[in-house]
């Protein structure tokens, strides 16, 4: 699998923030960021970034692996809600103490690397928190 450098510069801001939309006509909140909204299909979306903690729902894990992703198998895959209730499914990091109804914080984490140039690609995991540590 080859990592293209100009491509995950343009995909910045969607690989390292978790960007939400909410219309300022209906007020749907939704993920992915899109800018009409899907509920009215008003075009007065604001763009907000999620602060990047919630709770897991249920969580699986994954034995089939993509090409390029073999060596993260098997991958643990979580349904988080986040603080700001919306829904998303995204791959869990430091697995060892996950359980159903934990909250949850989102890190960058290493996804893949490309063998044939040395590039490695981050992006958005989950993992488990201690609720002392957590703070509304």
């Amino acid at each position: 699998m080859r990592i293209s450098p100009p491509k995950n510069w343009r995909l910045k801001e969607e690989l390292y923030n978790i960007t939400l939309g909410k219309c300022q006509e209906c007020g749907s909140v939704f993920y992915p960021y899109q800018s009409i909204c899907s509920s009215c299909g008003s075009s007065r979306i604001e763009k907000i970034v999620s602060r990047g903690h919630g709770k897991l729902l249920a969580y699986t894990v994954s034995y089939q692996a993509r090409e390029g992703y073999e060596k993260a198998m098997p991958m643990p895959i979580g349904l988080i809600e986040l603080d700001e209730g919306i829904k998303i499914l995204a791959p869990l990091a430091d697995a060892e103490n996950v359980k159903e109804g934990a909250e949850v914080e989102a890190v960058l984490r290493r996804i893949t690397a490309d063998s044939s140039n040395g590039l490695i690609q981050y992006g958005i995991k989950f993992r488990v928190i201690d609720n002392a540590k957590y703070d509304r």
